[in-house]
């Protein structure tokens, strides 16, 4: 017999949880993404009651010396910090759909925590879970308690399941685009292709005003507190295809439909919400797309209408060398007008995606985006510098086939790099996290290593067996750190104390 339900007008609580992570690999920041607050703003244009909650830092409740500041060590050596269990209890009870969030392998802990402990206490309560985390994880949430686990772009289907609820009806099983602990899986089958569709993000339910104060952005560093950031996202997708980001499997027919595709907002929207921000207080932008530059023109006109708006462009993820180099009498050289667009912005730091000094490596899991021999990265190192910018240099090593003769290679690639003026060599091991086709390529030939929590998994230990052993590895890594660096720079990076504006 089927079940009956009464028609309600639900409520939305969305959620990052508290935090837990390992001190010796630097500073700790805030959540607040822009997943949740796209969504909170959905549902918000329908007129459902929704809030957001932060509890790495709480809301106006909490003071942060009681939540983020709040450092408690667990018992396998990690720090939690954020509100306890039974203050986010009572901060959900009013509500009927709790969200959470979970895009970041670390937060496995805290979420299957939440999740737990919220559907204890609330047995009726709907729990949602989204993020590439809680998409590549789905049994462990399921089993924690979850109900749903939204597989994608979500700011449609946030909205469908309000309206499901509204009905009195909670058969989620004709929704594209989630997972039901039930067990059916729906691939989401349609994208959103014109981003300019989407909701202005809800910043102003955000706890900004914390953030500025603990200051340490998504993108980097803030040297000092009560400096006004905020996180934008002007695209969606990317045109590589890297062996280590989530992204090169979200593609037609995946679960999570062709959310690589690359799609952008306008320019009159991205003048639209910079307007907004800078009516919230907030000078400094960080962009959060997944590769800004694959269209430049555009790119160099957002960047002179930020500086145009008397905004500053702190800093953006997703550069590719390959975007920074234009062709010029058969040679690819340094786009200087791109460059000094980004100055002209206020860009102060820039993080060269190196990946390795072997070509073959770069081919096979870099999806070649980087020629060694054809992009003038010395030239890239050398304008940046003078127009006054930050460089880090990210490489990594251990890649499942990669000889040691190869990480001699990018070892050294580094010391030129570091000798043309980088500021920072920064090592790493590649690391197979869940979602990624690295990750399906060792769990398939049985490489990751035995007794690994997933939520350990990082880029400072090795995660999987590989042709080099990982001590060998982690040698050659501590080694780069150290002599390659300098250590005030390395002390800068885990204090994560960059410095932006004035």
């Amino acid at each position: 017999m089927k079940k009956i339900y009464p028609k309600i007008e639900p409520k939305f609580l969305l959620m990052y949880g508290p935090q837990i992570f390992d001190k010796r690999f630097g500073a700790i920041k805030p959540e607040g993404s822009l997943g949740l607050i796209y969504l909170a703003s959905s549902l918000r244009n329908k007129d459902f009651e929704v809030s957001v909650l932060d509890a790495s830092v709480g809301n106006d409740s909490y003071t942060l010396e009681e939540t983020f500041f709040n450092e408690k060590i667990q018992p396998n050596g990690l720090v939690r910090i954020g509100m306890n269990i039974k203050d986010i209890l009572g901060e959900v009870v009013d509500y009927d759909v709790i969200g959470i969030s979970s895009i970041f392998t670390a937060q496995t802990r805290m979420a299957e925590e939440v999740v737990a402990e919220i559907r204890r206490e609330y047995p009726d309560k709907i729990i949602i879970l989204g993020g590439v985390n809680a998409k590549s994880q789905m049994p462990l949430f399921f089993n924690a308690g979850a109900d749903l686990i939204c597989l994608s772009e979500a700011e449609e289907t946030i909205v469908e399941i309000g309206e499901l609820l509204r009905k009195g009806e909670r058969d989620f099983s004709k929704i594209n685009g989630v997972a039901g602990k039930e067990g059916f899986v729906n691939p989401r089958l349609k994208i959103i292709q014109n981003l300019d569709e989407l909701p202005i993000p809800a910043w102003d339910m955000l706890p900004l005003e914390k953030y500025w104060k603990i200051a340490r952005p998504h993108g980097g560093g803030l040297k000092d507190g009560n400096v006004a950031y905020a996180s934008v996202m002007f695209s969606r997708g990317c045109p590589f295809k890297c062996h280590f980001c989530h992204v090169s499997k979200e593609i037609e027919g995946s679960i999570s439909g062709n959310t690589r595709k690359y799609r952008t907002k306008s320019i009159d929207r991205v003048s639209e919400e910079i307007r907004i921000l800078k009516s919230l207080g907030v000078k400094y932008v960080f962009v959060e797309d997944d590769s800004m530059l694959a269209k430049k023109s555009r790119a160099k006109t957002i960047f002179l209408k930020i500086a145009e708006m008397g905004m500053e462009l702190a800093g953006t993820n997703g550069i590719n060398l390959a975007h920074l180099c234009t062709k010029a009498d058969g040679k690819l050289g340094v786009d200087e007008s791109l460059m000094e667009a980004m100055a002209a912005a206020g860009f102060k730091r820039l993080q060269y995606p190196i990946e390795s000094g072997s070509q073959r490596i770069l081919n096979k899991y870099c999806s070649g985006k980087l020629n060694l021999e054809k992009h003038d990265v010395i030239g890239l190192i050398k304008k940046a510098k003078q127009l006054g910018m930050e460089i880090g240099g990210n490489y990594i090593f251990g890649y499942p086939d990669e000889t040691i003769f190869e990480m001699i290679k990018t070892f050294n690639l580094a010391r030129k790099h570091m000798a043309a003026g980088i500021d920072s060599a920064n090592f790493n091991f590649l690391t197979p996290f869940p979602g990624t086709k690295i990750h399906d390529y060792v769990v398939e030939n049985k490489l990751l290593l035995p007794n690994l929590h997933i939520a350990d998994m990082d880029w400072m230990r090795p995660s999987m067996k590989t042709k080099v052993p990982g001590w060998i590895i982690k040698l050659i890594i501590t080694k780069g750190w150290r002599f390659v660096n300098n250590l005030e720079r390395v002390k800068r990076i885990k204090g994560m104390t960059y410095y932006y504006g004035h």
